[in-house]
C-alpha cells in the first residue's frame, strides 16, 4: 500500500530535527574533542617552544656576554698600549709634533716601541702618531705613509671637534689598499688641554676572525662582530662560500635597534649573511662602534620540537581520522537508525493508511464479500485482503512475499499464469472464474485481474478481485429448483410486513389442514395452540426484529383442533433500501420425532425390563441429590439390593422365568417406596434405592433406611408366581448413609458395594450399613495388592527352607516355603497374601518364579558333595497347575536351571482334582517321564476319590498338621493318621507326617509306621545358608 505524500512529509518533519539534533551533538563533540586535544597538543607544543627559546635567548645571551667582555678586553689592550705611547711621549719630553725638533735616535726609539707594541699585541697591525693637523708623524709602518695627509678623515675631525680623549672606529678602508680596519685612537693634549696630535693604531680584523674560529660554539650557533656601519668585523663559523671583512649587512632591523639606541636587543629574524631564520641577540660594546651579534639557526635549535610537532601532529592527525571515521561510522549507523526508524514509520503510516484504507474497503468488502490480491511484476503477493482468514488456502502472513505458483493448486496456477501474462501484455481488465477446494468445500470465484501502473507507465503488478460467487452459483441452481422447493417436504408461508398471509405451499396445507382460500389475508395467530404464553411470543417477535430470524419448536393448531409440535423458522425480508418488506416462515411437523426422541430418552434412562430408572439416570439423580444435600443440610440414604442365588434361578427356570422374576420384584419394591424416591435396576439382579431430603440427624436416618430395607425384604416374603411356578426368593441389602457433603457418588456407590459385600458373605435375607472398617479393610487389600504387583519386580520374594527328616532324625530333604520380605511391614504371613496371590491370578507368575530359584537352588546343591542327595518338595497351587502354559513353562525352567529333577518333588492338593481330574493326571505323568515326583499335601482335609487316587502318579502322602497335633489327645485323629499310613502303604507311597512339634508326636508316628517327618521339632523354615550350615555339621 503506498503511502500519502503529505504522510511523509510530516513524518520527516518530526523526525529530521530530532535526527539533526543528534547529527549536530555528535558533530559538536567531534569537533570539541578534536578541538580540546589541538588546544592540549598546540598548548604542550608552545610551551616547548618558549622552553626552547627561552633556554636558546638565556644561551645565546651569555655567549654575546662572554664575546662581548672579550671583545671588550682585546679593544682594551689596545687602549692600553695607546696609553703607553702617550705616557713614552712625556718621557722623551715631546711637546710638539714637529719633524724638525725630533731626534733621530729618538725616533728611531719611538719606532722600535711601536714596532714591539704590534709585535707584542697581534690585535694591532700599526701603530701611527698624527700631529695636530692630521698628518702621519711617525708610525710603525712604512716610513712612505709619513706624511700622509688624514685630517679630514671622520675619524681625525671627531678629535678635533669634541673632548673624547679616545675612540674607536667602525670599519674603515685603508688608503693604501683594499683591506678595512679598525682604528683605535687616542688623543694628546698639552697642559692648556689643546690637542696636539693623536696617537693611533690600526686594528686587524682578521685577529678577531681568527679568535673567534677558536670559540667552541653549537650546531647552528653564530657568532659575529658587525661595527655601527653594519659591516661585518668577523662571524663564526664562516657562512658557505665564505665572508669579506667590511661586507655590508643589510638588516633593516638591526639598523633600527641602532638608531633606537638600545643596549641589547633578542629577536627572530632571517639572517642577511646566509640566508637562515634565527634567533638572535644584539648586543652592544660599550664605548665602541662594535656590537656583538650572537644566533642559532631556529632550525637546529627547534629540530627536537619540531620533531614531536611532527609526532603530535602525526598522533593529531591520527587520532582526528579515527575521530572522522568513528564520528562518520556512527553518523552512517545514526543515518541508517534514522532511515530504519524513518521506514519502520513509513511502514507504521503505511499500516495505519492500509489499516484506515483496509477499514473503507472492509466496510465495502463486508457488503460484496470479495477477497482483494495484489501481486508485484513477478507475481508474488504484496497485499492480501480476506473478510475472513478461512476464505484462503494458507495464512496470509505465510502467503506475503511468495509467488502464486508456490500458494495456488497447479490447475488455478496455470489458469492465473496466462491471465497475467494477457494483463502485463495487452494492460487490460482480465476476468474469469475458477473453482477452489477451500477446507474441504469447494467454492465457485469470479476473478477481475486489474494492472497496476507506475506513474511512468512502467507495469507494476496486478490487482485481482475474486468474488466467492458460490452463492450466486448455488442460486442459481436453487433457483432452477425453487419452484419445487417451494413445494417439498417444508411448510412455507409467506406474510406481508403486518403479518398478513400472502402465499402457502402444499406441504403447509397438508399440515395444518387450510386451504389457501381460508389462510390468504389472515393472520397467523389463527393458528395458535394456547401452549405458550404471550411473553414467548413477544421474545420471538423481538428476536425477529433484533437479528432477522427466529427457529424453534413451537406447538400450533390444525384445522381439526389438534395440537402439533412444529419446527418453525421465520426470516424478515428487507428491500434493497433495508425497508421490512416480507416475513417467511418454513415448518416442519415434527410430531414423529418428538416421540421417537420421547422414546430414546426412555431407552437412555430407564430400563426397558422394569420401567424404573436405569444407571444412567440413577447417577444423574443422585449428583442433584448431593448438591441439594450440600445446599439444605440434609441427609439421604443409598441402598442397594442384590436378589440371593438369582443366578440358580435363571439356571434352573431359564432366562425367561430370571426377567419375569425381576419385573415382578421390581413391581412390589416400588409399592413399599415414596414417590419421591429413586427405584432403580442397575444391573442382572442389582437394584438400588435412593432416599432423599431426609430431616433429621445420620442416626434418625439409619433408623428410617433400615426401616426401608425391612419392607423391601418384606415385599418379597410373599411367593412369585410366574408361568404356574411359585418362587421363594430373598435378598442381601448394604445400606450407606449421604451425610458427607466431601464425598462423590462414586464414593457412596464404593461404599455401599462393600457393605452389600459384606451382607451377602454374611448369609441370606441381610442387612449391612458400610462401617469405614470396611473401606479400611478394602484399602488395606488394595494396598497389599499393589505392593504384591511391585514385588516381584522389586525381588521381595524370599525362599526359606524347612526340614524334613527320616526315622534316624537326619534331613533328607526340604520343603520350600513362600516368603515376602516387605521393605515396610517386614516380613509378611503367608496366610495373608497367599489367598490374594490366588484372588488376583499373580499365583501363576510368582509361583513360576518360586519353582525357578527352588530349581535353581537344587542344581546348586547337586554340586556339593554332602548335599547332593537333598530333596525338595514345592508346593504348587492348583490355579497355577490348571494353566494351560504350566507345563510348556515348567520346561523352560528345567532348561534355564539345569536342575536335577529326580530331586525334586511337587506338592498338590486334594482340591486339584475337584474338577478338570484326567487334564491334571496327564500333567502330572507328563513331568512323571522326566524324573519329577509327586506329593499329595493335606491329606484327608479335603475330598478324594480313593479309586481315582490309585491312579494318579503319586509318590508320596503328606498327613496334614491339623491330624498331627491332635493325634495324642483325638481318638479320631490318632485314627485318621493310621489309617492314612495304612492306605499309602497299600497304595506303595511314601508317607510324611508334617507338624512334629513334640518327641511324643514323633514317637506315636514312628510306632505306626510313620518314618518321614516335618515339624518345629525338627527345624524352622531357614534360608539355604542356614539349611547347608545344618548339613554340613549333620554330614561331620
Amino acid at each position: 500500500m503506498l503511502l500519502s505524500r503529505s504522510g511523509k512529509i510530516t513524518e520527516n518533519r518530526q523526525l529530521t530535527p530530532v535526527y539533526r539534533r543528534q547529527k549536530r551533538r555528535v558533530i559538536a563533540i567531534y569537533i570539541v574533542s578534536l578541538c580540546t586535544m589541538m588546544a592540549l597538543f598546540g598548548w604542550l607544543l608552545k610551551g616547548q617552544y618558549h622552553q626552547e627559546v627561552h633556554a636558546a635567548e638565556s644561551r645565546i645571551i651569555a655567549r654575546a656576554n662572554v664575546v662581548s667582555e672579550w671583545v671588550k678586553g682585546v679593544f682594551g689592550q689596545s687602549g692600553q698600549g695607546l696609553f703607553s705611547l702617550a705616557e713614552l711621549l712625556d718621557v722623551y719630553q715631546i711637546t710638539t709634533l714637529d719633524q724638525n725638533h725630533l731626534e733621530a735616535e729618538t725616533s728611531r726609539a719611538l719606532q722600535q716601541v711601536f714596532k714591539n707594541l704590534a709585535q707584542y699585541v697581534p690585535l694591532i697591525d700599526e701603530v701611527s702618531i698624527l700631529d695636530d693637523e692630521g698628518r702621519v708623524w711617525l708610525g710603525s709602518g712604512d716610513e712612505q705613509h709619513v706624511g700622509d695627509e688624514l685630517g679630514n678623515s671622520v675619524f681625525f675631525r671627531t678629535f678635533v671637534q669634541g673632548e673624547q680623549a679616545e675612540k674607536m672606529t667602525p670599519l674603515l678602508r685603508s688608503m693604501h689598499s683594499e683591506r678595512f680596519y679598525l682604528y683605535h685612537g687616542q688623543r694628546l693634549v698639552n697642559d692648556n688641554n689643546n690637542l696636539v696630535g693623536v696617537i693611533m693604531s690600526r686594528i686587524m680584523p682578521q685577529v678577531l676572525v681568527d679568535t673567534l674560529r677558536q670559540m667552541r660554539v653549537y650546531d647552528g650557533e653564530t657568532i659575529a662582530l658587525i661595527d655601527e656601519n653594519l659591516r661585518v668585523i668577523a662571524r663564526h663559523p664562516a657562512p658557505d662560500g665564505g665572508i669579506t671583512i667590511g661586507s655590508q649587512v643589510n638588516a633593516p632591523s638591526t639598523q633600527q635597534w641602532l638608531e633606537s639606541g638600545d643596549i641589547s636587543q633578542t629577536l627572530t629574524a632571517i639572517s642577511p649573511i646566509d640566508g637562515h631564520k634565527r634567533l638572535l641577540h644584539m648586543q652592544r660594546i660599550s664605548d665602541y662602534p662594535v656590537f656583538v651579534v650572537v644566533g642559532v639557526d631556529l632550525r637546529t635549535l627547534m629540530a627536537g620540537w619540531y620533531q614531536r610537532l611532527l609526532v603530535l601532529s602525526l598522533v593529531a592527525i591520527l587520532m582526528t581520522l579515527l575521530g572522522a571515521w568513528g564520528v562518520r561510522h556512527y553518523l552512517n549507523r545514526l543515518t541508517l537508525a534514522y532511515q530504519l526508524h524513518e521506514r519502520i514509520k513509513e511502514r507504521e503510516l503505511a499500516r495505519a493508511e492500509a489499516q484506515a484504507r483496509g477499514a473503507r474497503m472492509d466496510a465495502l468488502v463486508s457488503s460484496i464479500q470479495d477477497l482483494i490480491f495484489v501481486f508485484d511484476g513477478d507475481g508474488r503477493f504484496s497485499y492480501i485482503h480476506a473478510v475472513a482468514p478461512e476464505q484462503l488456502l494458507i495464512n496470509s502472513q505465510d502467503a506475503l512475499g511468495k509467488h502464486f505458483a508456490h500458494v495456488l493448486p497447479s490447475a488455478l496456477a496455470a489458469a492465473f499464469t496466462a491471465v497475467f501474462e494477457r494483463v502485463q501484455q495487452f494492460r487490460r481488465v482480465e476476468r474469469f472464474e475458477y473453482p477452489l477446494i477451500i477446507n474441504a468445500q469447494r467454492h465457485h470465484f469470479h476473478a477481475t485481474v486489474s494492472p497496476l501502473m507506475s506513474s511512468d507507465g512502467q507495469f507494476e503488478g496486478v490487482l485481482s478481485v475474486n468474488r466467492d460467487i458460490t452463492e450466486a452459483k448455488r442460486a442459481e441452481v436453487e433457483l432452477k429448483i425453487a419452484a419445487a422447493a417451494f413445494q417439498a417436504h417444508l411448510g412455507i408461508m409467506v406474510t406481508d410486513a403486518q403479518g398478513n398471509i400472502l402465499k402457502t405451499n402444499d406441504t403447509f396445507k397438508r399440515i395444518t389442514g387450510y386451504s389457501d382460500e381460508e389462510v390468504i389475508g389472515k393472520n397467523p395467530r389463527m393458528f395458535s395452540s394456547g401452549h405458550h404464553s404471550s411473553l414467548f411470543y413477544r421474545r420471538l417477535w423481538k428476536r425477529v426484529t433484533a437479528t432477522g430470524s427466529w427457529e424453534g419448536e413451537i406447538w400450533n393448531q390444525r384445522k381439526n383442533g389438534e395440537l402439533f409440535p412444529e419446527w418453525l423458522t421465520i426470516s424478515a425480508v428487507y428491500d434493497a433500501e433495508g425497508d421490512l418488506t416480507n416475513y417467511v416462515a418454513t415448518m416442519s411437523d415434527i410430531s414423529e420425532r418428538k416421540a421417537a426422541e420421547q422414546e430414546i430418552h426412555q431407552l437412555a434412562f430407564y430400563d426397558p425390563l422394569t420401567g424404573f430408572a436405569n444407571r444412567r439416570l440413577f447417577m444423574d439423580r443422585m449428583e442433584v441429590a448431593l448438591k441439594e444435600l450440600n445446599r439444605h443440610q440434609r441427609c439421604g440414604a443409598l441402598l442397594v439390593i442384590d436378589i440371593d442365588r438369582f443366578n440358580h434361578i435363571n439356571d434352573t427356570l431359564g432366562h425367561l422365568a430370571g426377567d419375569q422374576l425381576l419385573q415382578r420384584v421390581a413391581q412390589r419394591f416400588g409399592q413399599m417406596l415414596r414417590d419421591t424416591d429413586t427405584l432403580a435396576r442397575l444391573g442382572s439382579d442389582e437394584f438400588a434405592v435412593l432416599i432423599e431430603g431426609i430431616d433429621g440427624s445420620p442416626r434418625q436416618t439409619r433408623r428410617l433406611a433400615e426401616h426401608i430395607a425391612q419392607k423391601l425384604l418384606a415385599a418379597l416374603d410373599e411367593p412369585i408366581t410366574f408361568s404356574e411356578e411359585h418362587v421363594m426368593v430373598t435378598a442381601s441389602v448394604g445400606i450407606t448413609i449421604l451425610s458427607d457433603s466431601q464425598l462423590s457418588t462414586e464414593d457412596y456407590l464404593q461404599q455401599v458395594d462393600m457393605a452389600l459385600a459384606q451382607a451377602k458373605t454374611s448369609g441370606r435375607r441381610v442387612i449391612r450399613f458400610f462401617d469405614p472398617v470396611m473401606q479400611a479393610t478394602l484399602l488395606a487389600r488394595v494396598k497389599l495388592e499393589a505392593d504384591l504387583r511391585q514385588a516381584l519386580e522389586s525381588q521381595q520374594w524370599r525362599l526359606h527352607y524347612q526340614p524334613q527328616v527320616g526315622r534316624t532324625g537326619h534331613i533328607t530333604g526340604v520343603e520350600a516355603l513362600l516368603r515376602w520380605q516387605h521393605p515396610e511391614r517386614g516380613m509378611v504371613s503367608p496366610g495373608e497374601f497367599i489367598p490374594l496371590l490366588e484372588s488376583t491370578g499373580l499365583i501363576n507368575e510368582v509361583g513360576e518364579w518360586v519353582i525357578e530359584d527352588a530349581c535353581r537352588q537344587l542344581a546348586c546343591w547337586a554340586t556339593m558333595p554332602h548335599l547332593r542327595e537333598l530333596t525338595i518338595s514345592v508346593n504348587i497351587s492348583p490355579l497355577q497347575f490348571r494353566d494351560s502354559d504350566f507345563l510348556s513353562r515348567l520346561q523352560q525352567v528345567f532348561i534355564r536351571t539345569k536342575a536335577p529333577l529326580e530331586r525334586l518333588k511337587l506338592e498338590v492338593t486334594e482340591s486339584l482334582f475337584v474338577e478338570a481330574r484326567d487334564d491334571a493326571r496327564d500333567k502330572m505323568l507328563s513331568l512323571k517321564a522326566q524324573g519329577v515326583r509327586f506329593s499329595l499335601d493335606d491329606f484327608g482335609t479335603g475330598y478324594s476319590s480313593l479309586a481315582y487316587l490309585a491312579q494318579l502318579p503319586l509318590d508320596q502322602l503328606k498327613i496334614d498338621q491339623s491330624f498331627v497335633h491332635q493325634v495324642l489327645d483325638s481318638s479320631a485323629n490318632a485314627a485318621i493318621v493310621e489309617s492314612t499310613i495304612a492306605l499309602a502303604k497299600s497304595l506303595n507311597l511314601d508317607v510324611i507326617a508334617e507338624g512334629v512339634e513334640t518327641d511324643a508326636q514323633q514317637a506315636w508316628l514312628l510306632a505306626h509306621g510313620c518314618r518321614a517327618f516335618q515339624g518345629y521339632l525338627f527345624g524352622r523354615p531357614m534360608p539355604a545358608e542356614d539349611i547347608e550350615a545344618a548339613l554340613l555339621a549333620q554330614h561331620s
